[in-house]
């Protein structure tokens, strides 16, 4: 499920890329996103301004994207497929494990100081 905006830059997708690969006469290979020129891949910030433009949120995203990848793969392996470093990869990994008990502990400890007339109760 994409959103519909996106479905329909997908939609428009193929033809453009037809119609570049026809017209082409270099041997680089045809890119998903081409930039300027075509023999080049679009730039990230390329990308983003024209997703953004389209109102679609590209940090959301990508933050679901690397608990995802993180929950199905080591750290390391994502380290060096998305060229992030290793110590960001196992951060990411630990955020992505983070279990819920001690949220709800310390949710728990919060409600006992209230209840005990701490100063919580005057927040």
């Amino acid at each position: 499920m994409v959103p519909p905006s996106l479905a329909v830059l997908i939609d428009k997708l193929p033809r453009k890329l037809t119609s570049n690969v026809r017209n082409s006469t270099s041997r680089h290979p045809a890119y998903l996103f081409p930039g300027r020129p075509s023999s080049r891949p679009r730039s990230t910030q390329a990308l983003w301004r024209q997703l953004k433009q389209h109102g679609l949120p590209t940090l959301a995203a990508r933050n679901t994207a690397m608990i995802a990848n993180v929950n199905d793969l080591d750290a390391v392996v994502v380290s060096d497929l998305f060229g992030v470093a290793a110590k960001t990869a196992h951060k990411w990994a630990q955020f992505a494990s983070t279990s819920w008990a001690a949220y709800l502990a310390a949710q728990d400890n919060i409600r006992g100081q209230v209840r005990r007339g701490s100063a919580f109760e005057k927040i």
